[in-house]
């Protein structure tokens, strides 16, 4: 089965106003189907600035975002930390549900431990995010990301 690429385009009533075609017109007069193949690229214009263009538009600013790279390193390697500081907390936690106390030597090599492998996995997960926000803008420019590709928005294709 087939399926539309816009089920539901809105395009704004102003944009639609005069687009009726009419076919007859081809015959009408020397000029007739000139003058419909004109109304039908105008028309097709029209079309094509009111549903991609705006998307063309959110592609580029994405594509020519110089600080992207660093923002999403940024976002992922505190997002890392969180996710490392909640999982300190719930291990605490658990150690004290079962009564489990460390001795100093203990808890003061668990923490070197615990820091170490932060900063490791808050490295680590800021260099992939800035690979991955270089990569997408590569493709973007490259014209390997089509209007599918945008994140939060639905095109179906």
């Amino acid at each position: 089965m087939y399926l539309s690429l816009f089920s539901n385009p809105s395009i704004p009533e102003s944009q639609t106003a005069g687009l009726s075609v009419d076919p007859n017109q081809a015959f009408r007069g020397d000029q007739g189907a000139s003058e419909l193949q004109g109304q039908l690229s105008r028309a097709q214009w029209n079309d094509w600035k009111a549903r991609f263009s705006p998307y063309i538009g959110t592609l580029s600013d994405i594509a020519q975002d110089e600080g992207a790279s660093a923002t999403a390193a940024a976002n992922a390697s505190g997002a890392m930390g969180q996710a490392f500081d909640a999982n300190q907390r719930a291990l605490e936690q658990d150690r004290e549900a079962y009564g489990i106390q460390q001795t100093g030597a203990q808890e003061e090599a668990s923490q070197r431990r615990t820091a170490l492998q932060r900063q490791a996995s808050q490295v680590s997960a800021g260099n992939q995010a800035r690979i991955s926000s270089l990569d997408r803008q590569s493709a973007i420019l490259a014209g390997g990301m089509g209007l599918s590709n945008i994140p939060g928005q639905e095109v179906n294709q």
